[in-house]
């Protein structure tokens, strides 16, 4: 039994045991279907961890330096996400005064509006990544019964979305160098407009880097199971 995982507790009247399991990633696959929705109705109390970027148990104690380093990471990746999701809505709202109590609208609240909006965006699409909260399809689990061969599906597809990243990333952070480098400025508010621009790098990079990391996480995963039940 893993790091974090308890023994099981009183049984339920299906006959399945309560298991209290502290894990700081989800969503977690129900028991059995190995999938991504979870309903407390018709699914099992307990579900097992979901293979995000960052590895739990075992496996983390041995690249214990790479999830520190990166448990820095998450925390700032975290923080600004909140201060740029708090500064454009207290943006709008005050936009909102602006306009139709004092009938004197901020012009150039567009723009920063959308520079607030594409750091919460980018910097929210690497920390979605993280913690495997993308968009999932659960058909597969419902036509097919074998757990690894659903983990060789999700593999596929995992290392698809990297090279998505790969290449949308490339032309977008390309754009935003192109940006900064020529010193553009604003229409109204007259700020580099590399500041927006910067955040289509940090957002790519950090997606594309947690993305090659959950395709390693399942690979080693999936090899391990492989071993363990030859290939079934």
């Amino acid at each position: 039994m893993g790091p974090g995982v308890s023994a099981p507790g009183p049984l339920t009247d299906s006959g399945h045991a309560y298991m209290d399991r502290k894990s700081g990633q989800r969503p977690r696959p129900p028991v059995g279907a190995d999938s991504f929705i979870y309903d407390a109705e018709l699914s099992e109390p307990e579900t097992p961890p979901h293979l995000t970027a960052i590895p739990e148990g075992a496996m983390a104690d041995r690249i214990r330096w790479l999830v520190a380093i990166e448990a820095v990471f998450e925390r700032f990746l975290f923080f600004f996400i909140i201060v740029f999701g708090l500064c454009l809505g207290s943006l709008l709202f005050a936009q909102v005064v602006l306009r139709y109590v004092f009938a004197s609208p901020f012009v150039g609240i567009e723009e920063l509006a959308l520079l607030f909006g594409a750091w919460f965006y980018f910097l929210g699409i690497a920390y979605v990544t993280r913690n495997g909260e993308h968009i999932h399809g659960g058909i597969l689990t419902l036509v097919v019964k074998s757990q690894n061969a659903v983990r060789c599906v999700r593999l596929v597809m995992t290392v698809l979305g990297f090279l998505a990243c790969v290449v949308f990333g490339y032309f977008a952070i390309r754009y935003a160098l192109f940006e900064i480098q020529t010193g553009r400025l604003s229409s109204y508010m007259r700020w580099p407009k590399g500041w927006w621009s910067a955040s289509m790098i940090v957002g790519f990079t950090a997606t594309t880097i947690y993305m090659m990391l959950q395709a390693i996480h399942q690979f080693m995963d999936l090899r391990a199971r492989f071993r363990g039940s030859g290939g079934t």
